[in-house]
C-alpha cells in the first residue's frame, strides 16, 4: 500500500478483508491439489520463462545506461527530424514571481528596467536568494502554455508581451505577479530543442534499446542451431539446440 499518504482505516479493513480471503481460497486450493495440478505446474513454467527472460533483457538491454544521451546526440537528432517537432499550441518561455504586496513587485520591476538583472533585482530585494518576506515563489526559464499558466492573468500578459521587460505588477488572489517573457513561439512553429529534449532522449532511447536487444538476439543465434519444424496448417514447433 501507499503509505506516503496516509492509510485509512477504511483502506487498513479492505487490504485484510482481501488479504484474508486470498489465503482461505489458496488453503482450500492446496487442500484439493489444486497447486499440483498439471495446468498450475504449466502456467508456472510460464511465468517462470518470463521472468527469466525479463531479468536477461533488464541486465542486458533496459540498463539505465540506456537512458543516457549526450547533448550533442540530442542536438544531432533535433536538427534531423526539425520538422516532426512543430508545436501544437502556443508556447512562452517566462521567469515568474509572486509578491506579497504591489510595492515588493514594483520595486523589482523598476531595478530591471533600470539595468539590474532579473535574479540580481531579486536578491536585492531579499537580500539573499531565497523566498522570505518579500516574494513568495519564483520559477526562472520555464516553458508555459496557456493551459499550463496559471491564474489566466499570466498567460494574457504573456501572449501580448513587447519586450523582456519585466510586466506590470499583475494581482491575483495569490498576490501580485511579475512575468518576464523571453520568447514566445506560435503553433506550427518548430519547438525550441530544450522543450522537447524529454521527447528525443526517450526516442534515443527506445532506438538504443532496440539496437541492444537486435544484437543480443543475433549474438545468441550465433551460439546456438535453431531449427523450425512447421507443416502449412499446423502449430509452428520450434527447437533451439545448445550452444556448439
Amino acid at each position: 500500500m501507499d503509505s506516503t499518504r496516509g492509510v485509512s482505516e477504511a483502506q487498513m479493513q479492505q487490504y485484510v478483508q482481501r488479504w484474508v480471503a486470498d489465503e482461505l481460497l489458496y488453503r482450500e486450493a492446496v487442500h484439493r491439489g489444486l497447486d499440483k495440478s498439471s495446468d498450475v505446474n504449466t502456467r508456472l513454467e510460464e511465468i517462470r520463462r518470463q521472468l527469466a527472460i525479463n531479468a536477461l533483457l533488464e541486465h542486458e538491454v533496459y540498463t539505465p545506461q540506456s537512458l543516457q544521451s549526450t547533448e550533442q546526440e540530442m542536438a544531432e537528432y533535433y536538427n534531423a527530424h526539425r520538422k516532426e517537432f512543430l508545436l501544437v499550441q502556443d508556447v512562452a518561455l517566462v521567469s515568474y514571481a509572486l509578491f506579497r504586496d504591489r510595492d515588493a513587485a514594483t520595486s523589482v520591476r523598476n531595478a530591471v528596467v533600470r539595468g539590474t538583472s532579473w535574479g540580481q533585482a531579486l536578491k536585492a530585494s531579499l537580500g539573499g536568494d531565497t523566498p522570505g518576506a518579500r516574494y513568495l515563489a519564483r520559477a526562472d526559464s520555464e516553458y508555459q502554455t496557456q493551459a499550463s499558466f496559471l491564474p489566466a492573468e499570466l498567460w494574457r500578459v504573456a501572449a501580448n508581451a513587447t519586450s523582456r521587460d519585466p510586466s506590470f505588477p499583475i494581482a491575483t488572489t495569490d498576490g501580485y505577479y511579475l512575468v518576464v517573457v523571453w520568447k514566445f513561439e506560435k503553433q506550427g512553429q518548430s519547438a525550441d530543442l530544450a522543450y522537447v529534449e524529454n521527447e528525443i532522449r526517450n526516442r534515443l532511447a527506445v532506438d538504443r534499446r532496440r539496437r541492444l536487444y537486435t544484437g543480443l538476439l543475433e549474438t545468441l543465434r550465433s551460439q546456438h542451431s535453431v531449427d523450425i519444424l512447421m507443416q502449412p496448417g499446423e502449430t509452428d514447433t520450434s527447437k533451439v539446440h545448445g550452444a556448439e
